[in-house]
């Protein structure tokens, strides 16, 4: 009698199998595989909405300065080094917002993959975008930013992101 009841015993024990465990394993595996990708592409978009909130926003701030300080206050591009820094006539703005003595760098780890294609401002194609002592822009332009384009008029210094 005891040997029918330890093999009912056996029979009746509840698990799982080897091959359950594998294809549930396969399975998450598949899983985490879709959702890696999808973060990766959602970052980038992420960052480069940012990026461009970052750089839009200083432009505003600076169009305010030159109109509250009534001088002329420039922002200069450089998409060598994924950066901007902003000057008051030649003298550099070492305490502006969110900068590194002047300078701020879209190469650092929160926006990493952000690249500052190409910046073109005037009509000679200069990557300074400069503001004058009552806030007019000297002459518009755009700047290229991974895939997106922040067109900014000239004079009144409107920008659109497109």
């Amino acid at each position: 009698m005891d040997s029918s009841k330890q093999n009912i015993f056996f029979t009746r024990s509840k698990g799982f199998s080897l091959i359950e465990l594998i294809i549930v394993i396969v399975m998450v595996g598949v899983f985490v595989a879709i959702a890696g990708t999808r973060t990766h592409t959602g970052l980038s978009t992420f960052r480069e909405k940012v990026a461009i909130d970052q750089i839009t926003s200083d432009i505003d701030l600076v169009k305010s300065m030159a109109f509250a300080k009534r001088k002329t206050i420039s922002i200069i591009f450089n998409d060598q080094e994924e950066s901007y820094t902003i000057y008051e006539g030649n003298t550099l703005i070492s305490d502006f917002p969110n900068s590194d003595n002047g300078t701020i760098k879209l190469d650092n780890s929160m926006l990493k993959n952000v690249d500052i294609q190409s910046v073109a401002f005037g009509g000679m194609n200069t990557k300074e975008l400069k503001f004058l002592p009552l806030g007019d822009l000297e002459s518009g332009g755009s700047i290229l930013l991974n895939t997106r384009t922040i067109s900014i008029e000239s004079i009144s210094g409107k920008w659109s992101v497109n």
